[in-house]
């Protein structure tokens, strides 16, 4: 089966609206946030968070997500626990040179399907502190961190895992080492 594509059919539909006015009220609160209740900033913001809205609609695909309300708490509760110790663990490392860097690259394998889980996960990745996604292939991911211990890998499938959660995904059991 093939899918059929409507050339005629209006750029406009309810749909793209939908996420347009998603779009503007997320943008219009990140401007929000980033201003405060200076409200002749929205002189220049208002045009702004209109343009940006328009063109992530206009250049971004339409992605439906999925979430697990419970898997959306464990990943919100475990991303916080883990920005935490990462960055008490980054600032340590920073104020004590007695604590050793040991930098690498990790490659790791990827068991997220390719789509929005996939990003999201490469995305909690960078936003932890001492890691850094360098290089996405097909079936892996390349992180920088600060400490090459044999812990990373865990931790990255742990994050993994999370983010599986939330999406509602069942990722294949890791494999016993015989």
């Amino acid at each position: 089966m093939t899918a059929v594509t409507h050339p005629a059919r209006p750029a406009h539909t309810p749909a793209v609206a939908g996420r347009f006015i998603a779009r503007l009220a997320l943008m219009a609160l990140v401007w929000l946030g980033m201003n405060g209740t200076d409200w002749s900033s929205w002189l220049v913001g208002g045009p702004v968070v209109f343009a940006a809205a328009w063109v992530s609609v206009r250049l971004l695909p339409d992605t439906r997500w999925r979430l697990s309300a419970g898997g959306a708490i464990a990943f919100a509760g475990f991303f916080l626990r883990e920005s935490l110790r990462g960055g008490w663990d980054v600032a340590r490392r920073a104020l004590s040179p007695a604590l050793p860097l040991s930098p690498a690259i990790v490659c790791f394998p990827l068991h997220l399907p390719p789509g929005s889980a996939r990003l999201l996960f490469c995305g909690a990745i960078s936003l932890l502190p001492g890691t850094a996604v360098v290089a996405i292939t097909v079936g892996s991911i390349c992180v920088h961190v600060l400490d090459a211990s044999p812990r990373v890998e865990e931790e990255l499938r742990e994050l993994e895992d999370h983010v599986a959660g939330m999406f509602g995904l069942r990722l294949p059991e890791p494999e016993e080492a015989s």
